[in-house]
């Protein structure tokens, strides 16, 4: 399984933070293993052994350390951080900062154990690593599922293990016959993603427009970000449909076929962020980035990127880092014995981005800045 762990120990102004980044390349195992780890500080370096997991790695995992150790005492609180994926400049790595972020703004002493399955979609794997971190002892769990509906069994086994579930990525409350719930889920709406581009094509584009549609998986996350009925009723021509399975390669392979196919096709609409990009390079490899334009969904730091290049079209953005701060509010309500004051969901708002002027309106600056980069 891939993924890794942060921790993080805040005392007043002064953070502790510890990365552990690795690949775990097996499934889950219960036996106790030791990993050799080594730290880097900023004073000095050392080599030291830690912990014992519950987990089995293929791998050495790199730890690396910043300022100085907290002394010991009462242990910090463990949090599970469960993504279907990670990179740091995607939703997920965004959605941490804000988390990271919201948990010393609250001032919460914290150990975060971030772990991925080794794909987005392997729904067996996340399930095992919910069993994992649940075996391992954890006092909160912050999950985005790989599929909403097809992770019930996840829910409901960290429901009976007592431990507070908190969900990202979707907003809408489980429906009763999932037989779980979670404490708060806090998202967007991906049906107003959807709606965000077939409002712009709208007020943009004349009546007739030819549009392809890129999508994930057929799942409803894919159709609401589509919105095929909307562009339909509003006059636009849906010419091409194709599932990508929210990967950039099958989507660079799909539009180059579809500008074969259809050289007529005015707008394509990528249902992520990698597949959009992905649309973006077959579009500049057919010589066709100026005649096409291609919208994304998310506006993580790649799209802004191709937006400041006059590559992609546009975006719409739902803020991670806001989200992971609402999740950290929730946490420290939930710690004081508050839970009662807990929103059950929390809608971040949706809004398009389509110039450098609309990107310094709306991105929060750390999009750039933990990437060593400046606002264009």
């Amino acid at each position: 399984m891939g993924g890794g762990a942060e921790t993080g120990k805040v005392t007043g102004n002064k953070t502790t933070r510890v990365y552990i980044e690795g690949i775990n390349q097996a499934v889950r195992c219960t036996d106790t293993i030791q990993q050799e780890v080594e730290m880097s500080n900023r004073r000095n370096s050392l080599v030291f052994g830690i912990g014992v997991f519950l987990l089995m790695v293929a791998a050495t995992t790199m730890v690396f350390a910043g300022g100085q150790r907290e002394p010991e005492g009462e242990r910090p609180l463990r949090i599970a951080y469960l993504p279907p994926n990670f990179e740091q400049a995607d939703f997920y790595g965004q959605y941490f900062m804000g988390l990271t972020i919201g948990l010393e703004e609250q001032g919460i002493e914290y150990e975060l154990v971030r772990r991925t399955p080794e794909t987005h979609d392997n729904h067996a794997q996340q399930l095992a690593i919910v069993e994992d971190v649940l075996t391992i002892g954890v006092d909160y769990i912050v999950m985005a599922p790989t599929h909403y509906e097809g992770q019930q069994q996840a829910y409901r086994t960290i429901n009976e293990a007592g431990v507070p579930l908190f969900i990202f990525n979707y907003s809408d409350p489980f429906p009763a016959e999932f037989g779980a719930t979670a404490q708060s889920y806090v998202g967007y709406r991906h049906s107003d993603g959807g709606q965000a581009v077939a409002d712009y094509l709208v007020d943009n584009y004349p009546r007739g427009t030819n549009v392809a549609i890129i999508y994930g998986t057929p799942t409803q996350i894919s159709y609401d970000r589509g919105a095929k009925e909307l562009h339909e009723a509003n006059g636009m021509n849906v010419i091409f449909e194709h599932y990508a399975n929210w990967q950039r390669d099958q989507a660079y392979d799909a539009v180059q076929r579809l500008l074969t196919a259809h050289p007529d096709v005015d707008v394509i609409i990528g249902c992520s962020s990698f597949m959009a990009m992905g649309a973006v390079r077959a579009a500049a490899d057919a010589g066709r980035l100026d005649d096409v334009d291609i919208f994304g969904a998310g506006a993580i730091l790649e799209e802004l990127d191709g937006i400041v290049a006059g590559e992609l079209t546009g975006a719409w953005y739902r803020d991670p880092v806001r989200m992971g701060q609402e999740t950290a509010q929730y946490i420290k309500l939930h710690l004081d014995g508050r839970a009662d004051e807990i929103p059950e969901s929390y809608n971040v708002p949706i809004v398009m981005i389509d110039s450098v002027e609309a990107i310094r309106e709306y991105i929060a600056p750390v999009t750039y800045s933990s990437e060593g980069r400046e606002m264009p």
